[in-house]
């Protein structure tokens, strides 16, 4: 199977339910008008039914689990979110 599309993104800025599915606004970052801080703009929406989402959560489990054994991001405290080195 061939991609035909790729996105960019600094990471999602809101995940919401609503109805049956689940919606994830992706966001990049993009300068302040100050030029100080980068300020998060959404900029897509991925629409997902339940049975996809746990499908995508279980897929990036195991991504975060090769990072941790690969030295990449460690955990603190179970249920701490993993924190990059």
């Amino acid at each position: 199977m061939a991609i035909e599309n790729e996105i960019f993104t600094d990471g999602v800025y809101q995940v919401h339910m609503l109805e049956q599915t689940i919606r994830m606004d992706f966001m990049r970052l993009q300068p302040s008008p100050e030029n100080k801080t980068p300020v998060p703009k959404p900029f897509e929406r991925l629409i997902l039914t339940p049975q996809a989402f746990l499908r995508t959560y279980e897929a990036m489990g195991q991504i975060v689990q090769k990072m941790e054994e690969m030295g990449l991001i460690r955990r603190g405290k179970p249920g701490d979110a993993p924190e990059a080195k």
